[in-house]
């Protein structure tokens, strides 16, 4: 049996392509399943109309991809969202929960929003600092 350990905390090539691998391997059973579902159906051996309230399943499940690939706060935030989205969905469809398109919308349009800000915040801050920064130097001022 190999073992696999870091005794510093840096990035591992391995790792990360295991962790890729996995996110892989989720997402692709995922569409695999669906693709057995409706193959099925159309030749008659399964009822689709029974399963299709289960179709947000594929979100989670493309959430769930997300969480298992090399760790970013955007993915885990992008996980968490499409997990969070499809499992709304999905209890609204088994009637465990009465959500409607009006109110699931705004949330959708919340989390892509955040997304942009915090990704467009993080390099813009960087770039306005970097640029204050220099227009302090050709202005002779010292921090």
């Amino acid at each position: 049996m190999t073992f696999h350990h870091h005794h510093r905390m840096e990035s591992c090539e391995w790792c990360d392509e295991q962790h890729g691998i996995w996110g892989a391997f989720v997402l692709g059973v995922g569409v695999l399943a669906l693709g057995v579902v409706l193959f099925l159906d159309n030749f008659g051996v399964i009822d689709g109309r029974v399963l299709a309230p289960f179709w947000p399943t594929l979100l989670v499940v493309v959430g769930a991809s997300l969480l298992v690939r090399p760790s970013s706060s955007r993915k885990i935030a992008w996980g968490l969202s499409w997990i969070a989205v499809g499992a709304i969905i999905l209890l609204n469809n088994l009637g465990v929960i009465a959500v409607g398109i009006q109110v699931l919308w705004p949330v959708i349009l919340v989390i892509i929003g955040a997304n942009l800000a915090l990704r467009g915040g993080r390099s813009g801050l960087r770039g306005f600092a970097g640029e204050a920064r220099r227009r302090g130097e050709r202005e002779g001022v010292t921090r």
